[in-house]
């Protein structure tokens, strides 16, 4: 048996109690993602497209040209992965609150009787990510 799930381990270290977590507040953060990718997808795909022109332009540019080109393009594709790094972090929170809502859900199915329910969704929900 593994050392935390000792009794004595367990008297020593009690796990900590879980905070109730808010369905409605969570579906809420997740909606307003969702609303923020919107326009988060709408300046990406801007840049995007800037940095695809620069890159054309580089391809025909001549030796003195393009040292300001890559440069340019080096600042634009730093603004580009800060935006995605924000993006994805944002991304990965709002899959954690989505996995509450339905740990949540999962909880109180089980907790109203509906244990078939709960198992049958536990097993095709996989939330294990």
């Amino acid at each position: 048996m593994k050392i935390y799930r000792q009794k004595w381990w367990k008297k020593l270290f009690p796990p900590a109690a879980r905070k109730k977590i808010n369905s409605g507040k969570n579906i809420q953060a997740v909606l307003e993602f969702l609303q923020e990718i919107k326009a988060d997808a709408g300046i990406l795909s801007n840049d995007l497209k800037q940095l695809s022109e620069l890159e054309q332009e580089r391809q025909v540019a001549s030796s003195g040209i393009a040292h300001i080109n890559i440069n340019t393009q080096a600042a634009l594709l730093e603004k580009i992965i800060e935006r995605f790094e924000f993006l994805e972090s944002d991304a990965a929170i709002n899959g954690i609150r989505v996995k509450h809502i339905a740990e949540t859900l999962l909880e109180e199915a089980r907790r109203r009787g509906m244990a078939d329910l709960a198992a049958q969704k536990q097993k095709k929900w996989r939330l294990d990510w």
